[in-house]
Order: structure tokens, then sequence, then C-alpha cells
């Protein structure tokens, strides 16, 4: 199973949205700025986050994207859901799912790639964007400079 790059710049982008919340919503021109994303493409990451419900927009001068909840109620796997739907270990063509099925080993096969799909499911859900911010912040607070 691959995640796609669009998966990494939603995470960082919903990451670098809670680090900022105190300096209101935030623009897209200055996450992709901070975070080294290309403009566009976080421009349709964001569109795909407010889809899901995982962030609103504000309109005006002063607006941009907030948070549609706090950070401790959004984990990975949704951010990974709402920019790849759901979560597959394997895509099957129309119709060979069903053939492949049929067969005696089939059933075995398919049990092996749910408990796959369970396990990264258990992983991505257990990491709220609230632990990552912590683990942000825990990194900046141990970083020393040496002259």
């Amino acid at each position: 199973m691959r995640f796609s790059v669009k998966s990494e710049y939603a995470i960082t982008a919903v990451l670098d949205m809670a680090l900022n919340t105190d300096n209101g919503p935030a623009h897209v021109r200055a996450i992709a700025r901070r975070q080294a994303i290309p403009v566009r493409f976080l421009e349709q990451v964001m569109a795909s986050l407010k889809k899901a419900g995982l962030v609103e927009s504000i309109r005006g001068a002063q607006g941009g994207y907030v948070l549609s909840r706090d950070p401790k109620a959004i984990n990975v796997a949704q951010i990974v859901e709402a920019i790849e739907g759901p979560i597959t270990p394997i895509d099957h063509p129309a119709g060979i799912q069903e053939y492949r099925h049929q067969q005696l080993n089939g059933y075995i096969i398919k049990g092996v790639w749910e408990e796959v799909r369970r396990a990264i499911s258990n992983v991505l859900s257990r990491v709220s964007i609230e632990d990552m911010c912590k683990k942000q912040r825990d990194q900046e607070r141990t970083v020393m400079y040496h002259i």
C-alpha cells in the first residue's frame, strides 16, 4: 500500500494549522510558503479536507482556513481517507475481485488483506493531530545550538 504525496501534504497542512491556530485563519499561501508545498496543489488538498469536514473556510480579507474541530478529535486516518479514500491494502479491478474470492484460497487471502487494512487503520487512527503538535513542540524545545 502506498499513500500519495498529497496525503503527506494534507497531514502537513493540518499540522501547520494546528500549530499556528493562535494566528487566526490560515491562508493557503502562508501554509504553502512555510511548508514548501506548491500553492495550486495545496488548494486541491484543502478542498478535499473541507469536503471531508476537517477544515472550514472563512471568506473575506481576514479569511482563510481553520480546523473544524479540536486537534485531539482529528486523527491521521481521517486525513488520509479524505485524500485517498478508504484505506485498502490492494486495489481490485472490477470483476477480478469476484473471481479471486470464488477460489478456495481467495477467502484466505481476503482475510489477510483485511488484517492488513485493520492494522494500518488502527495505527493511523491512534495518532491525533494534537499528538503530532506535542511532538513538534517537544522537538523544538530540545534543539540545541552549538557555537
